[in-house]
């Protein structure tokens, strides 16, 4: 494969619906390559079904699934991968060779964080929601760290000012629901020191004055966010997680989502998650 290639690794690649998303990637864009871990025999078998171009793909044969995320997390470290993509392999034994410190693919003081970009077909641009997979009750500093992430993703992907939205269930502060002083304190971290750079952070919001600018005037709220968000902070991992299935189970969504914070981005898709879902992954983590 030639050195100016972006290299894909798919770990656990004897996987129907990875390898279809690769075959789509493929057809689609002739600067990417992938590396396949797992069961050369499966692996070739689904490749030789679904007649995929042999230029763009390599086998590295593995006994098990340990030994394909071990190899795959030690050869991003080692800067011969550029994205991990999540195949057949168990979540955990995928995230656990990630965060393995001889691999050194976490840089000091980073966090990990789940990025979903959404494409509704009754929003009027692309919509970026965290942090619905990692991060499970994150205390104030986590959630400015993750909000972080979501902004250098949005920004690599083109949206050099992004709108945020810091969602909670009411938009007034209440002393007694902690989303709403944590969003009150990050709306005042970014105005006082501008830590989070070039990007315009209101809240707290409820969901749908994020996203309805009819919402928000009847609701008499104001500001440059209400009905124009790029980006949801959801307060944990329950109400993010809960709201990214309730947007994709809409008739005409488009997805994809990405692990961010690591030395190379990660894809961390569900078993669920279609060719199509897995494509738009691939996709947003090589933004």
């Amino acid at each position: 494969m030639s050195e100016f290639l972006k290299r894909i690794a798919i770990v656990g690649s004897d996987h129907v619906e990875s390898i279809l998303s690769m075959g789509e990637m493929c057809s689609q864009r002739q600067d990417v390559a992938f590396v396949l871990y797992g069961d050369s025999h499966r692996t070739q078998d689904i490749l030789d079904t679904h007649d995929i171009d042999a230029a763009y793909w390599t086998i590295v044969h593995t006994n098990d699934d340990i030994c394909s995320c071990d190899l795959a997390s030690t050869d991003a470290s080692n800067g011969y991968i550029d994205v991990l993509m999540k195949g057949s392999v168990r979540t955990s034994d995928f995230i656990k060779a990630i965060l393995d410190k001889k691999k050194e693919l976490i840089p000091a003081g980073a966090l990990l964080s789940h990025v979903a970009k959404i494409e509704l077909p009754w929003y009027h641009k692309p919509l970026y929601l965290t942090d619905a997979a990692i991060s499970i009750k994150p205390d104030l500093d986590k959630k400015v760290s993750i909000l972080e992430n979501a902004l250098n993703l949005a920004r690599s992907s083109g949206i050099p000012i992004p709108k945020v939205a810091l969602i909670c269930p009411v938009e007034m502060v209440n002393p007694g629901i902690v989303s709403t002083t944590d969003a009150a304190q990050i709306v005042f971290l970014h105005n006082s020191t501008g830590r989070l750079g070039k990007a315009i952070v209101e809240g707290p919001f409820a969901l749908d004055v994020a996203l309805s600018k009819k919402a928000a005037l009847v609701k008499h709220i104001q500001g440059d966010v209400p009905g124009d968000a790029d980006i949801l902070l959801l307060p944990d991992l329950d109400s993010a997680n809960a709201t990214l299935k309730a947007f994709i189970l809409t008739p005409g969504v488009h997805y994809g989502g990405v692990v961010v914070g690591s030395k190379v981005p990660v894809v961390l898709t569900s078993r669920s998650d279609s060719a199509d879902n897995r494509l738009r992954s691939m996709m947003l983590a090589l933004s």
